[in-house]
């Protein structure tokens, strides 16, 4: 049983890096191909949010394919685990809410348009605003790189546990020389600092169905002209936050209650399994939806899907003839 587990896990985590980094490299690479003089906003959070997931699933799954593997939990390594763990889930919620009120407000200017022009200046305060997540995230999580239990101990006690042992989410944890820094830090801070951005995202969220709402009686009621194609990406983009806010939510959620009642559930020999794919499934799934979110990404990866579709013909067919795919120079934000 207990092998059988462990290879479930290693299973569960090839998958979680494979379709994480299949679904973040196409999403760059769309993103990066639709830049044509600077970095727009939107394409700045996207870049943040697919590089925050790729760094998850490279080193923490990477790690726990290496303890799954049967290699002793090491306290330099479970520092670099659970630092990275705690600063890519925060860059993550916040990133998600980052973009969820970028788009809200951009929704709210397309049902209710300004009469003057916005302020062109905003772009650098978001770019200075993504820099200063990740700054803040970093410096946030930093003490974990200090603060390790000690391994021994633990080691010695996991020789003679017959439970099946978590050892991902008990050996390879924090433990604070001063009880009262552990619960203000670990037990209380680290979790309002994830807890608060998601409950900031429901409340983001429910104002955009809000404003969906106006906008189909405006429609109804004859009042509305009509959207050209950048008031379509916003509503189009909208929707995916809203499917996004409720997968970051529910697997959030969901990894906190079983983490914090392991003790209590640590009989079920998958359990690790199930915390694996709770944990790196936003990174998973997520890349996929922000694919739809800007509908020139969406133009880029069918070229790219349509190129290698032909590619793949030209090589099978030598006499065929290949057509050039147009390339598209949109316009910034």
């Amino acid at each position: 049983m207990e092998l059988s587990s462990n290879i479930t896990e290693i299973i569960a985590c090839c998958i979680l890096i494979f379709t994480s980094l299949l679904g973040n490299a196409i999403l760059i690479y769309g993103t990066w191909r639709c830049i044509t003089r600077r970095l727009p906003t939107s394409f700045a959070l996207i870049f943040s949010l697919a590089f925050a997931h790729v760094l998850k699933n490279i080193v923490v799954n990477a790690i726990n394919i290496i303890f799954s593997v049967g290699f002793p939990p090491n306290p330099v390594i479970c520092k670099i685990r659970i630092f990275t763990a705690s600063m890519t889930t925060k860059l993550e919620i916040w990133f998600t809410l980052y973009i969820a009120i970028f788009y809200c407000v951009k929704l709210h200017r397309v049902i209710h348009p300004l009469r003057a022009p916005p302020n062109s200046k905003w772009r650098k305060h978001h770019l200075l605003a993504v820099f200063a997540l990740w700054v803040t995230s970093i410096s946030v999580c930093c003490p974990y790189l200090v603060f390790v239990h000690d391994m021994q101990s633990l080691t010695s006690f996991n020789d003679s546990y017959t439970v099946h042992h978590s050892f991902l989410y008990e050996d390879c944890d924090v433990r604070f020389p001063d009880a009262i820094t552990d619960l203000c830090y670990h037990q209380i801070f680290m979790v309002v600092t994830d807890l608060l951005p998601i409950v900031v995202l429901l409340f983001v969220c429910g104002r955009i169905l809000l404003l969906f709402r106006e906008h189909n009686q405006a429609t109804y009621g004859n009042i509305w002209i009509g959207h050209d194609a950048s008031e379509t990406e916003v509503l189009r983009a909208s929707k995916v936050i809203v499917f996004l806010m409720h997968i970051v939510t529910a697997l959030w959620v969901a990894h906190f209650v079983i983490v914090r009642s392991i003790a209590h559930v640590n009989l079920w020999y998958w359990m690790s399994t199930l915390l694996i794919v709770l944990f790196s499934g936003y990174a998973s799934i997520s890349p996929y939806l922000l694919m739809l979110i800007n509908y020139r990404i969406s133009l880029q990866i069918r070229s790219l899907s349509s190129f290698c579709c032909k590619k793949s013909n030209m090589n099978k067919s030598p006499s065929g003839g290949q057509k050039a795919i147009p390339d598209s120079s949109p316009a910034e934000d």
